[in-house]
């Protein structure tokens, strides 16, 4: 798990289970009256089956693989394919465009790898802008789709906790008993909490959860379709085979200006 995930999940609950904590002391109850399966299983359980309903089951399973990349990876190593590519733009320089097929199959990135094949065949500029630039576009349209995912789990939430909620009322409804005051009491203890707690798990998980996940994938997203923007125009470089310094100033235009002098530096150390 990358840092500002863990910082945000450790300070969100602890914040949150903190809160709670201190409200239950002052009121002298339980922390377990904010504990009800049943309400956390109705708010769940509809969510995942509109999900299901919703989306192919492809979609929803190709879902967890974003989610598993999303959380777990830091940032895209987009300083080190810069200077990858520097190297591979000095190569065809000194060594010609048809030598750079050992450096086509080492490079690990699929993407690239697809662009310097194509520097190898001689395809044209436009050629290599098109066909790369649509692979970008299919590649964000898809990827965004599991995000869209993961936004309308935020959006079902709040709504499977209004359900809840009404479930709740219909249970303390009818069980009102204006001739055993104990059970109407009763019920009507148990059916609020259910009520309550139901749009509690809702807005919870939407807004700490399913919200938060959605733009983490979507950020990931950016940062990937950042990085083939670079990879599209350090191909073209290669193919004009342009000078590595020149590259590097044609590239570093991608990242903010703070991440500037390190790409300078990193050059510097080779």
């Amino acid at each position: 798990m990358n840092l500002s995930t863990l910082i945000g999940v450790l300070v969100g609950f602890v914040v949150l289970a903190t809160a709670i904590y201190l409200q239950v002391e002052e009121s002298q109850l339980s922390a377990l009256v904010f504990w009800s399966r049943n309400s956390l299983l109705i708010v769940l359980g509809g969510v995942i089956a509109a999900t299901f309903i919703s989306y192919p089951l492809r979609d929803v399973l190709s879902v967890l693989k974003g989610l598993r990349l999303a959380i777990t990876r830091d940032e895209l190593p987009v300083i080190n394919y810069i200077h990858e590519i520097e190297a591979l733009s000095g190569e065809a320089l000194r060594r010609g465009s048809s030598r750079l097929k050992g450096a086509a199959d080492e490079v690990g990135n699929y993407f690239l790898e697809d662009g310097l094949r194509m520097v190898i065949d001689r395809y044209s500029a436009e050629d290599i802008r098109e066909i790369m630039a649509d692979q970008i576009n299919h590649t964000y349209q898809r990827e965004m789709g599991e995000a869209k995912i993961f936004r309308t789990m935020a959006k079902l939430s709040p709504a499977f906790g209004v359900v809840g909620t009404l479930i709740g009322l219909i249970i303390m409804m009818k069980g009102l008993d204006p001739e055993d005051t104990a059970k109407m009491m009763s019920t009507l203890g148990s059916g609020m909490a259910t009520a309550l707690l139901t749009t509690f798990y809702g807005i919870l998980l939407s807004n700490l959860i399913f919200l938060p996940i959605a733009l983490k994938v979507e950020k990931r997203i950016e940062e990937r379709v950042i990085l083939m923007n670079i990879i599209m125009e350090g191909t073209l470089l290669i193919l004009e085979k342009t000078p590595p310094t020149l590259v590097q100033d044609r590239l570093k235009v991608f990242l903010p200006p703070r991440k500037w002098a390190s790409i300078k530096q990193r050059g510097e150390a080779k």
